[in-house]
């Protein structure tokens, strides 16, 4: 199965090295990138971590206050790396963490450390805790040649999954998609070509395009890997 993934730069290796040891010929040209923000936190009961991104960023700028939860055992691993006790949800996803954490959160001071393009549910939790959110990287669509001609790829039928990891790369995709046809191709024509949404957030943005992706059980890359192994044996 030819897959192509569109990550960032600094989880691009990771993630095709895990996809071509599950037997996936895979490749990845990142959408999107990252620049870090000089940011300062106020003391915390507790902290939330959203991506690796910001688990890499807080830990190495100690920025992490209180007790800290984060969306995801890879964020949550990366933190622990530093001697911090982190809590997941139970799905790895922001409503699933408003919803099995905001009793707890009530009445305290929590300190939300993510991109500049978080999911808005998280907002909600300032309806009952003390909310500061800290913007500790933005992210910037990439447009350039190495991303036309990976969409080019994808309509010339190259690939046969399509991995989208967050709401921000689909828009990247889209944003590319547009320079390189100029408005006259769409994701719908794209018929026999799996797409994956790593978790709702994603899923929602894809369905504004038309496109029903489907959605691993656990929102994860090693979660797509799963869904798409369970694919090949149908």
């Amino acid at each position: 199965m030819r897959i192509a993934s569109f990550r960032p730069e600094e989880h691009a290796l990771e993630t095709v090295e895990k996809m071509r040891k599950h037997g996936f010929e895979a490749v990845n040209v990142p959408m999107i990138r990252t620049s870090v923000m000089e940011v300062q936190v106020r003391n915390a009961d507790f902290t939330v971590v959203t991506s690796q991104t910001s688990a890499r960023i807080s830990t190495e700028r100690g920025l992490l206050r209180g007790n800290v939860i984060a969306i995801g055992p890879k964020t949550a691993r990366i933190i622990r790396e530093y001697g911090y006790d982190v809590r997941i949800p139970s799905k790895f996803d922001s409503e699933t963490l408003y919803f099995e954490f905001r009793e707890e959160l009530k009445g305290k001071r929590v300190n939300l450390l993510r991109s500049d393009r978080g999911d808005p549910v998280l907002y909600r939790l300032s309806e009952f805790c003390d909310l500061r959110e800290y913007v500790l990287y933005r992210i910037e669509v990439l447009r350039g040649e190495e991303q036309r001609e990976i969409v080019r790829e994808v309509f010339d039928g190259r690939f046969d999954a399509l991995i989208f990891t967050s709401s921000m790369i689909v828009e990247g995709f889209m944003a590319n998609l547009n320079d390189t046809f100029s408005g006259m191709k769409s994701m719908t024509e794209l018929e026999d070509v799996l797409v994956i949404a790593i978790g709702p957030p994603t899923a929602r943005k894809l369905r504004k395009y038309g496109i029903e992706p489907l959605v691993p059980d656990n929102y994860t890359v090693d979660g797509v890997i799963e869904l798409l192994k369970r694919l090949q044996r149908a």
